[in-house]
């Protein structure tokens, strides 16, 4: 009788845009390591890789199970005489000891995260230094479990729909184009609409055409800034477009942006991915285990750190320092499209 192929289980506690632009590299690794096995993506909580990024994430899984406990997932995929292994992306050495023990009773291999990496020692595992980026190390987990090095590539495709679109958005606007970004689900993570305005001004008297990104959460809205900024152009619900489709317009305008600039979080990752340069608002976090994958990245810092920090606090001045630094140097890791 022939077997089931192996599973695979990668599991997380969620996955925000950030976050899952960050697992991507290693499901594509897992899926050139394991062409044989069934890899199954399970959550906690919701998960972006099942909302905004699926046409992404899609060809690198073949079930995703979020909101599921991870007993509930191994329950429903076990067949008799499956190797089974979890990858989990989840922190807490605490946490890992305890699924360790649980995986071992039922004969499931176990490849947690840094720094429980430890308990995964085997034959035939690669010894590595936990790297200090979120998405090298989840990498190199996948890495740890094939045994061998893997592609590292978190890119991702935009379609012609979405580059047509943008390019209508654009209209015959010739001008280099700057993205703004400040709203957020955090509260101290959100720009205020003087910073945004007093951006986008200086930069349209400098001879770029701007554009507001308006996202989920907080922050300005197309009013707010169109009271304080009139030539400021917005795009957001008004374009009534879903999720996905959203998202892949955000990837198509960042392909032909000379600049993204918006606070630490899920934009500058997505905007990575088509490696658009970009500035940084940073309030206090790990900027390296967190810095978006491109390498034409400015990072402005806010005064304070912590709980205390707020994105607005950050001075213009600052913020437009380092675009117009980042916009001199004219580089972007690859060409633009030549077309849209």
């Amino acid at each position: 009788m022939e077997l089931p192929a192996p599973l695979l289980i990668f599991y997380v506690r969620n996955d925000a845009l950030g976050d899952g632009l960050l697992r991507i590299p290693a499901l594509r690794a897992a899926r050139t390591a394991f062409p044989q096995s069934q890899i199954v993506y399970g959550s906690m909580r919701k998960s972006s890789l099942t909302g905004v990024l699926r046409r992404h994430a899609a060809p690198l899984v073949d079930d995703f199970r979020t909101i599921v406990p991870l007993s509930t997932i191994l329950a429903e995929f076990a067949r008799p005489g499956r190797p089974m292994t979890v990858v989990d992306f989840r922190t807490g050495v605490p946490g890992h000891i305890v699924t360790k023990l649980r995986l071992a009773a039922r004969g499931v291999s176990y490849e947690p995260n840094f720094a429980g990496h430890l308990l995964s020692s085997h034959w035939g595992a690669r010894w590595t230094l936990r790297p200090e980026h979120n998405a090298w190390r989840y990498h190199r987990l996948v890495e740890r479990l094939a045994g061998r090095h893997l592609p590292f590539d978190h890119r991702l495709e935009v379609s012609q729909a979405a580059r047509t679109l943008a390019g209508k958005i654009r209209g015959a606007d010739q001008r280099p184009l700057v993205l703004l970004g400040g709203n957020s689900r955090g509260s101290n993570k959100i720009m205020s609409d003087g910073q945004v305005a007093a951006i986008a001004a200086n930069f349209i008297e400098a001879g770029y055409q701007v554009l507001y990104l308006v996202t989920p959460g907080g922050g300005p809205t197309p009013q707010s800034l169109a009271a304080r900024e009139s030539r400021l152009a917005t795009i957001g619900p008004a374009l009534g477009l879903d999720v996905e489709a959203f998202g892949d317009l955000l990837l198509a305008l960042g392909e032909m942006a000379a600049a993204y600039v918006g606070m630490e979080g899920g934009l500058g990752h997505l905007f990575a991915t088509v490696m658009t340069p970009t500035v940084i608002i940073n309030h206090g976090a790990n900027i390296e285990r967190w810095r978006p994958l491109s390498n034409r990245v400015e990072v402005v810092t806010a005064p304070r750190r912590g709980r205390s920090a707020n994105i607005s606090d950050t001075p213009v001045e600052a913020i437009l320092e380092a675009t117009h630094r980042l916009l001199a140097t004219s580089r972007r890791d690859h060409p633009r499209p030549a077309a849209h």
